[in-house]
């Protein structure tokens, strides 16, 4: 029992890696955009399809604004179908559109058909926008914009060259900055004027202990005398 059970799951996992390989095998590689490309102009789309050697059909398809399922692109006038095998089991198919118009507008990618598991692949799609042709006569505006632009700007360089001169002429050289004294700082510091004290002392002539001078007696020249 443990056996058979084994077995079975041994096929299981073999048949799933063979699902894998086959799928990784039978696949389309396309990388998802959006482009925007003028009227006019032309459009070149790629896709890579990995078959393994296995045969296939389809290619590039196309949905149209109006319509609700793709169709498949076929060689005309304005497009062009190519492809090439960079290996064995892989092929680039491309496309180019010329004359690009408002009808191209819409989603493209690649579509194959697998015969002998009657399955399909599809790539990522490319929706392309397009966009109203630049005309003549502005891109010829554009370009006498721009001459003008740079016709004035080498006219006013010398004149700008002139006023930046003539003020740096007028102003005097900047005065010469002083040496730096290296004296210490007690040296650079002036001293404080001191405030000096001074006490007067007024003596007394007449000490106690002085004898007092003798005045002289005054001189008579003469007297008067009444009775």
């Amino acid at each position: 029992m443990m056996k058979s059970a084994y077995r079975c799951s041994l096929t299981f996992l073999a048949f799933l890696s063979m699902l894998k390989a086959c799928e990784l095998c039978l696949s389309v590689r396309a990388s998802r955009a959006s482009k925007f490309v003028p009227e006019g102009s032309s459009l070149e789309l790629s896709c890579e399809v990995q078959h393994c050697g296995v045969g296939w059909t389809g290619g590039w398809v196309f949905q149209e604004m109006q319509s609700t399922g793709f169709t498949l692109l076929t060689p005309s006038e304005r497009i062009e179908l190519s492809n090439y095998s960079s290996t064995a089991s892989s092929t680039h198919l491309l496309v180019h559109i010329h004359n690009i118009n408002q009808s191209d507008a819409g989603p493209y990618k690649c579509l194959i058909t697998w015969p002998q598991n009657k399955t399909t692949s599809n790539g990522h799609v490319t929706y392309v926008n397009v966009t109203a042709e630049a005309s003549v006569d502005s891109l010829g505006r554009n370009l006498s914009h721009r001459v003008l632009l740079c016709l004035s700007a080498s006219m006013c360089f010398p004149f700008v060259l002139g006023l930046v001169w003539c003020l740096t002429r007028d102003h005097p050289p900047p005065p010469p900055v002083p040496p730096r004294s290296y004296t210490s700082f007690a040296a650079r510091v002036k001293p404080k004027k001191e405030l000096v004290y001074a006490e007067v002392a007024l003596k007394n002539s007449r000490r106690k202990n002085d004898c007092p001078k003798q005045v002289p007696e005054p001189t008579v020249y003469s007297s008067v005398h009444f009775s």
